[in-house]
């Protein structure tokens, strides 16, 4: 019986501390790391040896395909991470399975809930969810009506305006937004909530389908025209991102040729912004229609839009001279994960990306 009890505490301590670490460099210089096993303080010294022998100034690819990941193993990896970067390189976290360095850096230790949780302090929970149900029409103290949007604007004077008035007297001088954001008017994309960014971070545009109309393209348009003129020219942002998501409704009229606008004439005219998205899927992907096609056709027309871009003097004599970059992302509505879009056309000034997943810190 003790032996026995012997062999399963050595078999529990090789699990604890059997971690590989495998690396391969791709022909473009990048270097593959895929980490493996259950990540203890035990297999510290041997995960450090390990990172620590990947040269310096290095792009690294680094896969977790993990079980476990305790707060000594984080810290290493993490520790790595910022020392590798301090020295020039580049480093993308793509977990394979469980997200444990995304929720330890993140601060968080455990696994979010299966359903939504609901705690009526959390501005980013939809209505739905909040355990204070509001009516959808009442009557406030004045006698006027008040709906859903009323009734929030009440909670937050009651609740977050004074915790963020200090931060709003201090932008009520001028606005400093470092990002001009272009994505489409669908209620589930929340640009704050995906990004991270608080007042004064995003200049905002949002339009049905995240399009940018070429110089010169007819439906003639000068909105977006107008934002990019004063983001670039004016308030002189360094980026300008172009978000696009899965199961888009816009693209889903474009990739019908129109027919899904039906008798929305305005909605018809808007979405031959999208003719070139459309010319470029059927360029890469052919004629052919699968399964996932209106998602691969949603990457594409972001890719098109950051195109479109600099089909404007301004913005291209910028991207070109390295003042601005060009971002592309890509919300994964299901999976709650934003992805990075590769450019159509890679410059030395505009930002390539491959389409791995953003960790928490890319």
């Amino acid at each position: 019986m003790l032996a026995g009890l012997a062999l399963a505490a050595l078999m529990a301590l090789r699990r604890l501390t059997w971690v590989t670490v495998l690396k391969r460099e791709d022909r473009d210089g990048r270097l593959h790391v895929t980490i493996s096993g259950s990540l203890t303080f035990l297999g510290v010294p041997r995960l450090t040896h390990e990172l620590r022998t990947i040269p310096a100034a290095t792009v690294v690819d680094l896969d977790l395909n993990i079980d476990f990941m305790d707060n000594g193993a984080f810290e290493a990896i993490h520790s790595w991470r910022l020392d590798h970067e301090r020295m020039g390189g580049t480093v993308v976290i793509d977990e394979l399975h469980d997200e444990w360095y995304a929720l330890a850096a993140s601060g968080a230790r455990t696994f979010p809930a299966k359903s939504p949780p609901k705690a009526p302090d959390r501005w980013w929970l939809p209505w739905a969810h909040r355990r204070r149900e509001v009516e959808p029409v009442t009557v406030s103290h004045d006698g006027a009506p008040e709906c859903l949007l009323t009734a929030g604007a009440r909670e937050y004077h009651r609740h977050t305006a004074p915790l963020v008035r200090p931060i709003f007297t201090e932008l009520a001088r001028k606005q400093q937004p470092s990002h001009l954001f272009i994505t489409c008017a669908d209620s589930r994309i929340v640009p704050s909530l995906i990004t991270a960014s608080g007042p004064g971070d995003l200049f905002t545009v949002r339009n049905i389908g995240n399009l940018v109309p070429r110089k010169g393209s007819e439906p003639h348009d000068d909105s977006v025209v107008a934002a990019i003129e004063y983001a670039t020219q004016v308030l002189g942002v360094h980026t300008i991102t172009v978000c696009g998501h899965s199961g888009c409704g816009a693209m889903a009229g474009v990739l019908s040729g129109g027919v899904q606008a039906g008798s929305l004439p305005g909605l018809r005219r808007w979405l031959r912004h999208g003719d070139h998205s459309l010319a470029t899927f059927i360029e890469t992907e052919g004629d052919r229609l699968h399964g996932g096609a209106l998602d691969v056709l949603c990457r594409v027309n972001v890719q098109q839009q950051l195109e479109n871009l600099r089909t404007y003097r301004k913005v291209d004599e910028q991207v070109r001279a390295g003042k601005l970059e060009l971002v592309g992302l890509f919300f994964d509505i299901g999976s709650a994960r934003v992805h990075m879009v590769p450019p159509l056309r890679p410059t030395l000034s505009v930002k390539t990306f491959d389409r791995r997943m953003v960790t928490s810190e890319d």
